[in-house]
């Protein structure tokens, strides 16, 4: 793997394990059900996923802060799509 690692300029010392943890939190960050990240990653319980890397997963307070802030969003548009004030 070291050549692998020097072809494509990754910082020396990089383990195989270091692209899996980037890759499951790449998917947590892409909001991928947690279920659907254990089948990638191979776990055989949800626990696993979990355990391993629930400290990720975006908290109920942020989702719910996103979900507000974006109907909030879509309610402050006019029907051609502009926002509610800004000038044509």
């Amino acid at each position: 793997m070291g050549q692998a690692i020097k072809a494509t300029g990754l910082p020396k010392g990089t383990r195989f394990h270091d692209l899996r943890h980037f890759y499951a939190s790449s998917l947590i960050r892409a909001n991928l059900n947690p279920k659907v990240i254990q089948s990638r990653l191979g776990h055989s319980r949800i626990s696993e996923t979990m355990d391993t890397y629930g400290h990720l997963f975006p908290d109920d307070e942020d989702l719910g802060r996103s979900a507000i802030e974006s109907m909030i969003k879509l309610a402050l548009r006019n029907s051609d799509g502009t926002a509610v004030g800004d000038a044509r």
